[in-house]
This record gives C-alpha cells, sequence and structure tokens, in this order.
C-alpha cells in the first residue's frame, strides 16, 4: 500500500508539476484516475494535502511528526492511524520532489526578515539556502545568515554553525572551531550532536556519562534513540525501553521499530503483541525495512490479528524492495522450496545474491541490478 500510492503520487507530479500542489481539485482528480485501486489511501492523502500540510512539514523544523499527526487527526477528524500514513507518504513525497519547486522573491524575503529581525523566518531561510529547498544551493549564504542568528544570540546558530565547520560546508573544515560552536550553547541541536560524540568516540574520547547526560537533555526525536542504544549497551533493557517509547511518541522511526521488538520480546516491558504489532505497522508507513519484515512475520504467525499469507507475503515483498536481508533470505528459501509461492530457482538465486551483498555491504549497483531482474 505505502510504496505503491507513493508512486503513484510520484508519477502525478511528474506529469502534472510542481503548480498542482496548489490546485486541490485538479489533484484529486487526477490522483484517483491515476489510482483508482487506491482510492481509501487517495482520500486520506487528499484530505490531508487540503489543510495545507505540505507546505508546513517543508519549512516548519520546529515541529515533529507527532505535532502534524495531531493537527490532522483535529483538523480532518481522521484517526492516528490513517494521520500517520499521511504524514509519512508526504516526508516521501517531499525528499524526492521537494528540491524541484522554486520560492519566488528569496532574496526580497530574507531582506524583509533582516529588516524585521525576524529569527525564526532567518532560520528557515538559511535552512533552504543550506539544503537548496526552494533556492539554488548557497552555503555561503546560509553560513552568513546563521552567522548573523548566532551572533544575535540565537541557539539555531550554533549548530549548524557547528555543522558546517565540522564538514566543511561553504567554510574550510575545522573541528575545533565546530566544537567550539557545539559546546557554547546547550539546546536540544548540540546536546544531541555532543552526546553522539561522546558516545561513538568521535572527537573525544569514549564517555557513556557524558552521552547520557547530553543525551538526556536532549528532546529531539534521535536523541531518544541513541539514548536508549547506550542503556541497551550497558544492560539496562528497562531504561532503553522507556527511552524508545519516549522516542515512539514522536513517531520516530527507529524508536518505533525498537520499542516494538522490545513489546514482541519482553525486554525491559511486559509483552504486549498488540502494541508491538501497531508500532511495527507505523514503521511500515514510514517504509521501514525491518519493521516491515517483522509485521509480515506477525502475519504469517497469526499473533494478535488473524493469519493472512497473502497479506505476509506481500509485506514480505516490500521489505525486500526496501533490502531487509532477513526478508530476502525468507523469500530465497520459500522460492526454493515452493511454499506459498510456485517454485522458483531464478528467483530463490537472485534473492539470495542481494542477501548476500547487503551482507557485504558491496557493490550496491549490482544488487539493486539483481533485484530488478527478480
Amino acid at each position: 500500500m505505502n510504496i505503491r500510492i507513493i508512486q503513484v503520487i510520484l508519477d502525478v507530479f511528474d506529469h502534472y508539476g510542481e503548480n498542482i500542489r496548489f490546485e486541490e481539485e485538479r489533484f484529486e482528480e487526477v490522483l484517483n484516475d491515476e489510482a483508482s485501486d487506491l482510492l481509501d489511501e487517495c482520500f486520506w492523502i487528499i484530505r490531508g494535502f487540503q489543510t495545507g500540510i505540505y507546505d508546513a512539514m517543508i519549512f516548519d523544523e520546529d515541529i515533529y511528526r507527532n505535532g502534524y499527526v495531531k493537527y490532522l487527526m483535529e483538523n480532518i477528524e481522521c484517526e492516528e492511524k490513517e494521520a500517520i500514513f499521511i504524514v509519512a507518504v508526504f516526508e516521501t513525497v517531499i525528499a524526492e520532489i521537494g528540491y524541484y519547486f522554486e520560492i519566488p522573491d528569496m532574496l526580497s524575503l530574507l531582506q524583509d526578515a533582516y529588516e524585521r529581525q525576524d529569527y525564526p523566518q532567518l532560520a528557515i531561510i538559511a535552512k533552504t539556502y543550506f539544503l537548496g529547498f526552494g533556492v539554488s544551493q548557497d552555503y555561503e549564504k546560509a553560513f552568513e545568515i546563521y552567522s548573523y542568528l548566532y551572533g544575535h544570540g540565537d541557539d539555531c546558530g550554533a549548530y549548524y554553525l557547528g555543522f558546517m565547520y565540522e564538514h566543511g560546508y561553504g567554510i574550510e573544515q575545522d573541528i575545533e572551531k565546530a566544537m567550539m560552536y557545539y559546546q557554547s550553547r546547550q539546546d536540544d541541536l548540540t546536546d544531541y550532536r555532543l552526546g553522539t560524540f561522546y558516545m561513538l568516540g568521535q572527537y573525544f574520547e569514549y564517555d557513556a556519562k557524558k552521552a547520557y547526560e547530553h543525551l538526556s537533555r536532549s528532546h529531539l526525536e534521535e536523541a531518544y534513540l541513541y539514548k536508549g542504544l547506550l542503556l541497551e549497551e550497558q544492560r539496562n533493557f528497562a531504561g532503553a525501553f522507556e527511552a524508545y517509547f519516549e522516542g515512539a511518541q514522536l513517531f520516530q522511526v527507529e524508536c518505533l521499530y525498537r520499542a516494538a521488538l522490545c513489546l514482541r520480546m519482553g525486554l525491559g516491558v511486559e509483552i504486549d503483541l498488540k502494541k508491538a504489532y501497531h508500532y511495527f505497522e507505523y514503521g511500515y508507513f514510514f517504509m521501514h525495512k525491518e519493521s516491515t519484515y517483522q509485521l509480515s512475520m506477525m502475519l504469517f504467525d497469526g499473533l494478535v490479528v488473524e493469519k493472512d499469507e497473502k497479506k505476509a507475503l506481500l509485506y514480505l515483498h516490500q521489505a525486500a524492495q526496501l533490502r531487509s536481508r532477513d526478508a530476502c533470505l525468507l523469500l530465497g528459501q520459500l522460492y526454493e522450496l515452493g511454499r506459498y509461492v510456485k517454485k522458483d530457482h531464478q528467483k530463490s538465486l537472485a534473492y539470495y545474491q542481494v542477501a548476500s551483498e547487503i551482507l557485504n555491504q558491496s557493490n550496491e549497483k549490482e544488487s539493486r541490478e539483481n533485484y530488478e531482474n527478480i
């Protein structure tokens, strides 16, 4: 469902251009024409589209996924599941086509933001230049704006200046200056970055205590993931689950997956297969390969939901398409044995080959070509 509807929407944009995002009626007409067998999914996409959330997701970096989900639930009266589906699809569409539209009069917008000292607006404009989102990518312009923000006490300037010095974007790489900027402010972004450095032993010596302190201060989605990984490494499964669960409430995809695994296996929490299934399903919406694979396994096993081999096989193929090694191995076995599918030694071998290439982290282009030959 998710992969197909995304492809349909991308095809619509390819055929009818960027202006369609401002013409809801035309979008609805074309989308339904292109996807007559996916009307239920198209209905929710169109409803979400009409709220204007697409533009908000592009430009408002201060809202997390749970904020968009809540907004959709309130404004189009949908269930959480439909809201998450809309957000997941829009994120993918934005990632694919968001760099091709043009923001008119950007220089005028920038000048106006400077004159009004509108720091949030300046931060958005700086990010568009940094990403090349709606304008030609310009690291030097982004650096200029972030420097202005930092000089006027805006916290985001510290993180992005540190990030640009760390990687040499628009400025000569200088790790010492990068660390200076990261350590000059204490906010969600800088604490997350410093926490991961201490956890991974990057630029600083490994220090689990300092890593935990920084990550615990950050409320960034990814900070909960790294905090959970750190605690799991220390065999504190209850603490790890708590961190993953907090991240899952923000719909951080890897946290959804890891919280679901804990719930399924009883790691640091009582087993709750129903909640695990829902979390795997949400991960599937965001095209998380291992969540999709686990969802398939639960459908094969008939755990929580009624056993559905046809649906399980569909999810298994999608997990393989997303490059899950476990999914490729299992499909290789199924095609080899002729179980649930027609016996096909050529397909079996191709899936085994893709699984091997994923394991070895080798020649991704070749593995994709093998998959396309299936």
